[in-house]
């Protein structure tokens, strides 16, 4: 009885932590989330890269006083671009995507350490 108790509980522990469902990315690119909660969505733009931001509970999040960068290794070597505040939850990097490179992507919002995601491009 007792090991069925358990079990129940690991059970429910398990369904209440993927609870959030999907990470649905809202404007054609790729997404993770850091250990934060942070979600990082990646695509791309007319500008180069675009990295959109958003909390664990899937709110936006200002860009405004963020900092990071973008690191893309693919066919083209390693490239590494600075992250710059483009409006609501949106930065751009001045770096061309490049189909299957790997990216990693590291985000410092004011008073929080950085958080970093890493991402394979379609």
């Amino acid at each position: 009885m007792k090991s069925s108790l358990i079990v129940l509980s690991l059970l429910s522990v398990s369904a209440a932590a993927w609870a959030d469902g999907v990470l649905k990315p809202m404007h054609g690119g790729v997404m993770a989330e850091a250990p934060s909660g942070l979600r990082i969505e990646l695509a791309a733009d007319p500008a180069g890269l675009a990295v959109y931001l958003r909390s664990h509970s899937d709110k936006l999040l200002a860009s405004q006083g963020v900092s990071g960068d973008v690191v893309l290794l693919g066919a083209q070597g390693k490239q590494t671009a600075a992250l710059t505040p483009a409006g609501d939850n949106k930065l751009t990097a001045a770096l061309k995507p490049q189909p299957g490179a790997k990216a990693l992507v590291r985000v410092t919002q004011p008073g929080l350490p950085v958080d970093q995601v890493r991402l394979s491009l379609p």
